[in-house]
Order: C-alpha cells, then structure tokens, then sequence
C-alpha cells in the first residue's frame, strides 16, 4: 500500500530510516539520496537553536553587547585583526578566531584554526550549532549568546 495522499507521523528515527532505504536503492539518484540522507541526519540531531534569516544573535561580554550579527549577513569572521569581519579586540582572541555560518536556519561556530582555541560550553570545538544561552570562550574571553 502506498502513502500516497495520506498524511502520516513518523518520528526522527523513522525519517531517517526510510532515507536510508531509498539510499540504498539502486539508480541514478543513490548518490543524492545519500547526500539528503546525511544533511538530514545532522539537521535532526543538532543542538543548535533555529533562527529566522532577519534574526540578531547578540554576544555579551560581562552582561554588555560586544556583539551583534544578523543571520542574513552569514558567513563572517570573529577576531581582532584587521580582515574579521567582526573586530574583537581582546586578549587571547586571535587574528581571525572563529566564523559564523549559517546551516539552514542553524547558526554554526567554526574555529578557523586561532592559536588559543574555541570552547562552547567548557567543551573545545571545531564546529558546533548555537543555542541561546550558550557561553562561547574564544581564548580567555568569554561570549554569552542571546536573541535579540
């Protein structure tokens, strides 16, 4: 029987089991198929929170606005250099520390190989999706994450 024309619940797991199957099928699509499978899979088991596209992320440091992006205007880099797009003048934070992506309507934290390393939460990271109430540490400065 088909689930044409009908409306059907499936949880998570499900979701990515009958994309599995269809990735495993046979024909010209497999490698798509196979592709979709694991964009969904990291859309589904991400942490990150979601955010419109005319969304502020803001980063407070000690209770005040360092700073502001928009979602609309990802990707940009964080540092202290002249080339980031966001200038962050602090000790430990290097040159070009980190960039912001956006992954759909998650907003990815990606070290950009800084000397002193990124932290969300206490845990150091390549790459991670923001939530609000998230604390980023860029070397020693540390960046709380709120909606605007």
């Amino acid at each position: 029987m088909s689930d044409a024309g009908r409306k059907i619940n499936l949880s998570d797991d499900q979701i990515i089991e009958r994309l599995r199957d269809a990735a495993e099928a046979e024909g010209v699509f497999a490698a798509t198929r196979a592709w979709s499978l694991e964009k969904t899979r990291l859309s589904i088991q991400s942490r990150g929170d979601y955010f419109e596209r005319d969304a502020i992320v803001v980063f407070e440091l000690d209770g005040a606005e360092a700073l502001r992006v928009n979602v609309g205007s990802l990707p940009v880099t964080i540092g202290r250099g002249e080339k980031a797009d966001l200038r962050l003048d602090q000790e430990g934070v290097s040159r070009l520390h980190c960039r912001l992506e956006a992954v759909g309507n998650l907003v990815r934290l990606c070290d950009a190989g800084s000397k002193n390393g990124t932290s969300l939460n206490g845990k150091p990271i390549d790459y991670e999706d923001l939530r609000a109430g998230d604390v980023v540490q860029l070397g020693r400065v540390s960046l709380r994450v709120k909606r605007a």
